[in-house]
This record gives structure tokens, C-alpha cells and sequence, in this order.
């Protein structure tokens, strides 16, 4: 007996056996973590990504740091957050259970969101010891830098806006004058610190910018169309069915107005007098001095009536000639260079940089004349309803034909910080540098009746803009060039057409396709909200 148990200690076989059973348990427990924490951590991946994304999408549908309920009791940021969370981590993937995402604004920062989403995994293998699930959480945050910004808006006040878009309803100006808010309230940070200004340029024909100006940017004297006009009274005479001409006279007048009412007398069955309208005979350009316009007082030195067109509130300008060019008469080229944007004049007998007044009461042969309202000068506004006012009262006269060269060429003077307004316009404010961006909003073509008055003087007798092609085609190289102008100094810019699907002339102005908006007017307000919200940078901050 002795023995055999001796035989039994001392025999090794069949220890393998015992030693596996025996390894076998701690084995599949470490195989099974192995695998269920990797399934895990995969799974823990994707909840990371779709909580990013979740906060990211809430931040960016942000208009500034307002995180509020409609009236209707929905946040329609809040949903925003949630659609991408569950784009991004469906219902199921994984077996994923108890799936839970929550998004709210940092109480201690009014700029940034943030998430939390958690999940139970199923275990594969672990169940076997006890552990059905394995839990999974995931924290992120999002913020939006404003940062600074300096932002133009160019917009078309032309006759077309005061007439309802193709969907009917309100008029596009009062579209305009509602919807513009929204770029307001997108880019409101001022409880962080940023620093965003306004400025507003309302163009048509011409541009209303005098009182941004000084005395010494304004020509003394310029030219002016010249001539008569001319209008015919014929005596006419019935013979048979037709009416022949029995003698005609021609007067002459300075003015169209003093000619005599158009219009047909009869004498009797078969006599008549045929007074014509009057007609515009062009004698060449004239020089007027500063002293004769409509801004001239006796007592007035030409420095004082300048400035009394300066602040007259309808100091339109004549634009001036090219860098290089010469200025009397005015020459302005189809391509507009950095120094076309900021040359100044440095005094008032400085005249290769100075701008001519539009005066429609010296001016003649014109057939329509107007001056939009006011253009604005960059600067912040306290709330929503102070740049609202403002923009009421850029966009208050509606009136004249579409030239986007202009507006485009005054956006980029206001805005330009090595120009005349870099005084007031720096890169920086402190070490945070200022972001440029204009928005360029128009409900149309280019329109330019070459009889109608605007800041290149008449087409049909002027001809300023040098170089071959039709007077559209001449203005619409002109508008290429700023946008490729302001472009290159790393300005953004945004274009919206209203109502118009002919954009070929101003979609290539704007930064990229992206910058690029089309709007039937009914969702104008969402366009100016989704370009604010495009200004500045959004990162993830966890």
C-alpha cells in the first residue's frame, strides 16, 4: 500500500491535463475581458465621435451664445445636437443599451456647450462570471470663437427692391430690412469680449459717402455734360388718312422742364399743332465750379459749400479716375488695383485722388437721376434693434439702376485697414487679430441705361470706361476686379442673390461656393443666420 501511494506521488503523468483544467477557467476569463473591452472600447470610439459631432452641430446652430426655447417650448439647438448624436450612434449599433445624450450650455462659459452620453455593451463572454454589461461614457464640448470681426454689408437698394420677390408678398426691401437681423444676433459675443462691427454701404447707381469724407477729397471743379435741349412744334395738315407736316419750329431751353407741355391741339378735322417731346442735344462737357452748384452760398468760401455738400445728406459722389489715369475729364479703368481702393488725396489741390459730386441739377440729358441713403461707417451697435435702425436707415431710398461695381469698390474703402479709414480700422485689438468679411446681397442683374446719371456720369456721352466691350460688360469686368481685389488681402466674401437665378455675373465674387447663397426671400432671415454663424472658428474644447 506503502508503495503504491509512493508510486502515485512520484507519477507525473497526466499532470498536463490537470494543470490545463485547472488554467482553463482563469484563461477564458482573461480571453473573454480581452474581447468584450476591445468590443468596448470600440464602441466607446464611436459614442466620443457622435457626442463631438453632437456638440459641434448644436454650437454651430447657435445664433451668438442665445441657447433658449421658441415660444413653442422647443430648443431648436438642443434638437440639432441630438439629430447628429443619433446619425452617428444609431439606435442598436453594437448592441449598444440604455443609450443616453445630454447637452446643455456651460453655466460658466456662455460661448461653449457641453455633452454627455453614456451606454451599457453587452459582454460576449464576461457574462459567464457574472458581467452582463460593460458601461461607456463619453464628455465633450464645443465653443465658437468669434474672435473680432470688421463685417461690410453691400446691398442693393435699387428701384427692382421696392417690388415683391416671384413667391409674392412683402417687398424685397422690407425683406431685406427684417432679414439682416439675423447676421446681428449670429454674431453677438459681446459677453466674451469679441469685438464686432458693422458698416453698411447701400448702393444703386451711385453711393451716398460724402460725410465720410473730408473737404479735401472733393473736386473744386469738374465737368459736367453741356448742351440744350431741343423741342419741335409742327403745324400738320389731314390729307387723305394721313397727317403731313405744314411747318415746324425748333426752341431751345437750358433745361428739359422749361420746355412747353407735349401733347396734340386740334384746330379742326384737318388741322393740328404737334408739340414733340424735348430732346437732349449734347455740346460737350462743361466746367463747373464749386460755387455753382446746388450746395453754393453767396457767402460761402468754396471750402464751406464743399462741406455743405458733405453733410447734406444726399453727397453722392462721381467716381474718380484710376490711379495713373487722367482726371479731367475722368478715366477709369476696367481693372482696379490696391491702390484704387486706398489712395487719398493729401490736400485739397490734390486733385489725381479727389471725387466729383453728383449734382442732377447741373448735370443734363440725363433720363433718371437718384441717391440712395447714407452708407455707414464700420461701428459696433448695442443691441439687435440699434443695428436694425441702422439698417432702416441705409436702406431708406430705394430708388435707381443696379451698377455692383460701385457697392462692391465702397465695401472694400470702408473696410480696407491701409486706406483711408485705416486710422480707424486696425488689424488687431490687443494680440486678437480682426477677421474682414463683406456680404454682398443683390436681387439682380447690372442695370445701366446709358442715359441714366450715375457716379460714371452718362455712359452715352462720357464713355469713362476705357477699354473695348458693351457698358455692361465694361461694368461687369470692373466688379470682377474688386471682388478678385478684396479677395487677395484675405478678406471673406459673401454673396446672396435674392430672387434672381441668373447669377453668373456675381457668383464668382464670393470667396468660394460655400460663401455663395440663393434666396427666394422667404428664408432670407436664415441666410444672413447661416453666414453669422459661419464667422468665426468652432473647435471641440475637451
Amino acid at each position: 500500500m506503502i508503495r503504491t501511494l509512493r508510486n502515485v506521488l512520484t507519477d507525473t503523468k497526466g499532470n498536463t491535463l490537470a494543470i490545463f483544467a485547472a488554467a482553463l477557467v482563469p484563461l477564458v476569463a482573461m480571453i473573454g475581458s480581452g474581447l468584450d473591452l476591445s468590443f468596448a472600447y470600440m464602441a466607446r470610439a464611436k459614442l466620443q465621435n457622435a457626442c463631438d459631432a453632437a456638440v459641434l452641430a448644436g454650437r454651430q446652430s447657435m445664433n451668438g451664445n442665445v441657447w433658449k426655447k421658441d415660444d413653442d417650448g422647443v430648443n431648436k439647438d438642443e434638437v440639432e445636437a441630438h439629430k447628429f448624436f443619433d446619425f452617428n450612434f444609431p439606435s442598436g449599433i453594437l448592441g449598444a443599451r440604455d443609450v443616453n445624450f445630454r447637452v446643455s450650455k456651460d453655466p460658466s462659459d456662455s460661448a461653449q456647450i457641453i455633452g454627455e452620453a453614456s451606454a451599457e455593451i453587452p459582454t460576449a463572454m464576461m457574462h459567464i462570471f457574472g458581467f452582463n454589461t460593460i458601461p461607456i461614457e463619453a464628455n465633450c464640448d464645443a465653443k465658437r470663437d468669434l474672435g473680432h470681426n470688421d463685417v461690410m454689408l453691400v446691398l442693393d437698394t435699387t428701384g427692382s427692391m421696392n417690388d415683391a420677390p416671384s413667391i409674392g408678398g412683402a417687398s424685397k426691401i422690407s425683406r431685406l430690412r427684417l432679414g439682416a437681423s439675423g447676421l446681428f444676433r449670429a454674431l453677438d459675443d459681446t459677453a466674451n469680449g469679441a469685438i464686432t462691427r458693422f458698416g453698411i454701404v447701400s448702393y444703386s447707381h451711385t453711393v451716398n459717402v460724402a460725410r465720410s469724407l473730408k473737404n479735401r477729397d472733393i473736386l473744386k471743379e469738374q465737368l459736367y455734360a453741356g448742351g440744350e435741349w431741343e423741342q419741335r412744334v409742327c403745324k400738320q395738315k389731314k390729307v387723305w388718312w394721313s397727317w403731313q407736316n405744314d411747318g415746324c419750329t425748333t426752341k431751345t431751353y437750358d433745361r428739359d422742364t422749361d420746355a412747353a407741355s407735349t401733347g396734340t391741339v386740334y384746330i379742326d378735322s384737318n388741322n393740328r399743332i404737334v408739340t414733340y417731346s424735348p430732346t437732349f442735344d449734347y455740346k460737350g462737357d462743361e466746367i463747373v465750379h464749386i460755387d455753382d452748384t446746388q450746395w453754393a452760398k453767396p457767402a460761402n468760401n468754396s471750402n464751406q459749400n464743399i462741406r455743405d455738400f458733405r453733410t447734406s445728406g444726399i453727397g453722392c459722389i462721381e467716381e474718380r479716375s484710376s490711379v495713373g489715369q487722367t482726371t479731367s475729364p475722368f478715366k477709369i479703368l476696367q481693372t482696379v488695383s490696391q491702390q484704387d481702393i486706398d489712395a487719398v488725396a493729401a490736400n485739397g489741390n490734390d486733385t489725381d485722388f479727389q471725387w466729383g459730386r453728383y449734382d442732377p441739377v447741373v448735370q443734363q440729358g440725363e433720363s433718371q437721376d437718384g441717391c440712395p441713403s447714407e452708407s455707414q461707417k464700420l461701428e459696433t451697435y448695442a443691441s439687435e434693434s440699434a443695428f436694425n435702425d441702422a439698417i432702416n436707415d441705409a436702406t431708406a431710398n430705394v430708388t435707381g439702376g443696379t451698377y455692383h461695381d460701385i457697392g462692391m469698390l465702397w465695401g472694400a474703402r470702408f473696410l480696407s485697414p491701409t486706406g483711408m479709414f485705416a486710422s480707424e480700422n486696425p488689424t488687431k485689438h490687443g494680440i486678437v487679430p480682426v477677421n474682414r468679411h463683406i456680404v454682398f446681397m443683390t436681387d439682380g442683374r447690372l442695370d445701366t441705361g446709358n442715359m441714366l446719371y450715375s457716379a460714371y456720369g452718362i455712359d452715352r456721352f462720357h464713355n469713362r470706361i476705357q477699354g473695348s466691350g458693351s457698358q455692361d460688360r465694361k461694368h461687369i469686368n470692373r466688379f470682377h476686379s474688386i471682388c478678385d481685389q478684396v479677395k487677395s488681402t484675405g478678406t471673406t466674401i459673401w454673396v446672396i442673390a435674392l430672387d434672381e437665378t441668373d447669377t453668373d455675373e456675381i457668383d464668382d465674387c464670393a470667396t468660394s461656393d460655400a460663401h455663395f447663397y440663393t434666396s427666394d426671400g422667404s428664408d432670407l432671415e436664415s441666410v444672413f443666420e447661416t453666414i453669422g454663424r459661419g464667422i468665426g472658428n468652432l473647435r471641440l474644447t475637451r
